[in-house]
């Protein structure tokens, strides 16, 4: 009879344990499991910039890997690598363009949270 209220008692707890478990899982921020989110960029989507160097800095919602991260220049259908400074915020990337000429140009970008998750996304801006 006292073994089975140990095995009993026993049973109960890890019962317990694991419903508290859950119950925390479920009770920490959602963001902690999210995709990093682009929350700003300079230039702005669809923006209008003048012709020249351009700096790039795009914010996001959690930190990100910038030594795993890229960003691309595309013009024309061609793609062209942008150094990102790894020294910038754990949530932003920053880098700046080669001169730029008159033209329709998208950002391209992907991003490794530190969560471990990948993001990707684009977005055009005009060189007028």
């Amino acid at each position: 009879m006292q073994s089975y209220l140990k095995s009993s008692r026993l049973s109960t707890s890890l019962f317990l344990c694991a419903s508290l478990a859950v119950a925390f899982l479920f009770a920490m921020p959602h963001a902690a499991f999210a995709h990093a989110l682009l929350q700003t960029s300079n230039p702005a989507a669809n923006a209008t910039v003048h012709p020249g160097v351009v700096p790039v800095l795009l914010t996001y919602n959690s930190r990100v890997d910038a030594a795993h991260s890229s960003l691309s220049l595309v013009l024309a259908g061609k793609a062209q690598p942008l150094a990102i400074d790894v020294k910038a915020p754990a949530n932003v990337l920053r880098t700046q363009t080669p001169p730029l000429k008159a033209g329709h140009y998208e950002l391209r970008w992907q991003v490794v949270a530190s969560d471990g998750h990948i993001s990707r996304g684009q977005f055009s801006f005009d060189v007028k």
